[in-house]
Order: C-alpha cells, then structure tokens, then sequence
C-alpha cells in the first residue's frame, strides 16, 4: 500500500467549510456526532488554537438547548479546573461555541489504554477534580455527568486536569421546566453507571450527585470497573440491595483513609455522603503524605505498550516506557482504519509520535494485523494515508485501545510529527 496525502481532514468524509464564521481557520475533525461536529481551528488574526463546536444542518432542537446551557454555565464558571469558553454565537439559528483547545487525552482514553492507574495518580486527579467541582458548587452549578470521558487530563497529568461538556449542569435554584428542555420527557439525565441513586429514581439532585460521580470515577480508575453496570433495572436492583465490592479486595495498595472518603462518596443516601465538595476535597488532601507531596516514589513501571505508539515487536510486561524508539506526544483527532477485509473502524487519536499513534475505537484489531491508516497531521491537517501494524490491544469497559506502527510514512508527514512531537514537548 502507498502512502497518499491530501487537503481532505475528515476522515468520516464530513464536510469542512475551511473557514468558519469569517474568522476561525478550521484544521483537522476532533469529534463528530449527530448534531454537532468539534473542529481544531486556529482564528486568523490573533493565531490562537482553538476548538470550535459547529453544528450540523437539521440539529435538533434538544441539542440546541443544551448548546445554550452549556454557554449560560461556561460563562459562570471561568476559572480553577473547567474548560474556558472563548467565544459563543449563531450560525444560522443553531448555537456554536468556542473553546480553549486542550492538548492531552480524555481520562477514558487513558483507562481504554492502561485500565488501571497507580494510586498516585488516582489521589492526583481526585483532588484537581474536587477542587474544580468545588469551584462549580460555589457558583451553584451541578455538572451531574461527571465520568472519565468528561475529564481531559493534560501532558502533565492531574494537575491539569479539565471538566468537559456541561451541556446537562444544573443551577441550583432553577425550576424543574428547565429539564424539560434538556431532554425528552421522562428520560434519565447522565450516564447510567455514574448516576447516584437519587437521579436514577429522577428525583431531585443537589452538588451530592457530583460527589457520588466523582467516587464512581475514581473507584474506576483504581479498579478497571465501575461498581454497578447493566440495564437501568440492573443498576437499580444493584444499588438497592448491594454494596460496591471493598477496594481492599481489589487493591492491596490504597490507603484506609482514601478507602473510607471513596466509600463515602459512594453512599446509597445522599444525606451520608459528604455534603460538599471542599469536604471531599479535605479528606482527599488529607492523603497526600509529605513523601508523597514531595520526591514520590512511583509504582510498578508501566508496560512499554501501555504508552508507546511505536513499538516493533510484542513487548514483555516487564518491559519499560523509557525503551521507546521515538517520543510521544498527546494528540487530538478523528481517524479511520481500514482492515484487510476492507471494513472500516473509526475512532480517536490519543498519542502520536513520528513512529506510529495510540488509536481508540470501539473494537480491537489482531495483533499483528496489517491495516490501512488515515488521519489527518497536526500542522496543516493534510490527510495521512499509510500502512501500519497493530503492536498490542487492550480493552476496557467499551474502549479499544490500539498501538499502531506506521510502515510507510512519507519523510514530509514523519518530519510534520517530529516538528510536533518537540513542540509539544
């Protein structure tokens, strides 16, 4: 297979206006959904990076809805730990938004690739969540989707962490018309598996729903799963009858102290859970020894394809990070594979480096698989057409994460990635 590279940057053959409202330069596809699609764009006089939301023709009027709710909450909560809004308006009668642009992965994105994190990391990102949460119920906003794949996490971990897509918060005081607006008739609001109890049954929530969401994420985090998954019933009967399984039993590695704030968080009743979120955020704190605030010690060593995009041969588990052939970058984008049978599975980039991409999509691919790559370089948003090989899979909860080496990339696309790669580093 030879290498192709052209103007087109949408890998799902959407269509891209090449400038959006006479000021946004739109660069590459970064998600696509029915009603709206997030472009990376750079606005022409200032040069910034950017991410503009645009909407589809014919989005639906709940869309639009919840758009103008997410741009009503944006613009209350500027600052400690929440996405930045930059820009907002109407393109034709449906809203756009525009967005500080993010370089890193979704916490989702990084469970599909390593299913478990360190401890560590799991107490860092558990104290930038509750303090950006904290910010949020100070200004009496409710996100009420907190999960991994509303979290991104910068290149440098927690401490960068940001809360994504508020298209559902609530603002406490607000009558129950408002969710009326944001969705169909009777129909739940978040996601089933990180919903408290309380909304599950669609009663009324308070800030106690995004301490029970934030103890589902972070009980994720340390254990590869969530404490209740299935239907609505199955959730429902779970919930109601059972308690999660003890980290304890799943982890040899976490403190009591964080075990007993985890299991608080989540408490079937609300009124046991803490009451806010600078409490969480105390008893989360309260975690952090010295040693651990200052020279930490870092756990087991990552496997080498839990990181590496490029990687030429299966690696032993015991193998680490720093054997890499090439540095890597996180990178946002939408990207097609194309199997030797000839079917198609789109998902995201995550990582790229002049070697090869982490990709995340909703199947695996065999190892050793010979597959054709598409997706679009970070500069010039040019697509990339290239064989690759699949180096190693790993699934988790309905991700795919997939280590591709690329065969035959031209110089030009290898150069563009290197530039990139050094940039971001």
């Amino acid at each position: 297979m030879s290498p192709t590279a052209s103007s087109d940057s949408t890998p799902r053959g959407l269509p891209l206006p090449r400038v959006f409202e006479g000021r946004y330069q739109l660069r590459r596809l970064l998600a696509a959904s029915v009603n709206s699609d997030v472009y990376a764009a750079e606005h022409l006089l200032t040069r910034r990076a950017v991410a503009v939301k645009v909407p589809r023709p014919g989005s639906s009027a709940e869309w639009a809805a919840r758009s103008r709710r997410e741009m009503e909450v944006l613009a209350l909560l500027r600052g400690t730990g929440v996405v930045e809004m930059l820009d907002a308006g109407f393109s034709g009668e449906a809203p756009y938004i525009v967005f500080e642009m993010l370089e890193g992965r979704t916490l989702d994105g990084i469970l599909a690739a390593r299913e478990k994190l360190e401890f560590w990391e799991v107490l860092e990102l558990g104290v930038a969540l509750a303090r950006a949460l904290e910010h949020c119920h100070e200004r009496l906003v409710v996100h009420r989707d907190v999960k991994p794949s509303n979290l991104f996490v910068g290149s440098s971990g927690g401490s960068q962490l940001k809360l994504l897509d508020f298209g559902i918060a609530k603002i406490l005081g607000e009558g129950p018309h408002v969710d009326a607006k944001l969705t169909q008739e009777h129909a739940l609001i978040g996601t089933l598996e990180y919903m408290p109890p309380e909304a599950l049954l669609a009663g009324e929530v308070d800030q106690r729903a995004d301490i029970y969401g934030l103890g589902v994420t972070l009980y994720e985090c340390l254990t590869g799963s969530v404490p209740f998954e299935g239907s609505l019933g199955e959730v429902l009967l779970k919930v109601s009858t059972t308690t999660p399984r003890p980290l304890s039993e799943l982890r040899d590695d976490v403190p009591d102290a964080f075990a007993a704030a985890l299991d608080r968080c989540l408490r079937r009743e609300a009124h046991e859970r803490y009451s806010t979120m600078a409490e969480v955020r105390s008893a989360l704190e309260a975690c952090v020894s010295p040693a651990a605030s200052g020279a930490r010690a870092p756990g087991p060593a990552r496997r080498r394809e839990d990181t590496a995009a490029d990687a030429r041969a299966p690696i032993a588990p015991g193998e680490v990070a720093a054997q890499r052939r090439y540095p890597r970058a996180p990178y946002a984008a939408l990207a097609r594979i194309t199997t030797a049978s000839g079917s198609h599975l789109d998902g995201r980039v995550q990582e790229v480096s002049e070697g090869g991409l982490q990709f995340v999509g909703s199947r695996p691919i065999s190892q050793g698989e010979q597959v054709r790559l598409r997706f679009p370089l970070p500069a010039t948003g040019r697509i990339a057409e290239v064989a690759a090989t699949v180096r190693w899979n790993r699934a988790a909860r309905g991700n795919n994460a997939t280590g591709l080496e690329f065969e035959d990339l031209p110089e030009t696309a290898r150069d563009e990635l290197r530039r990139y790669v050094e940039l971001m580093s």
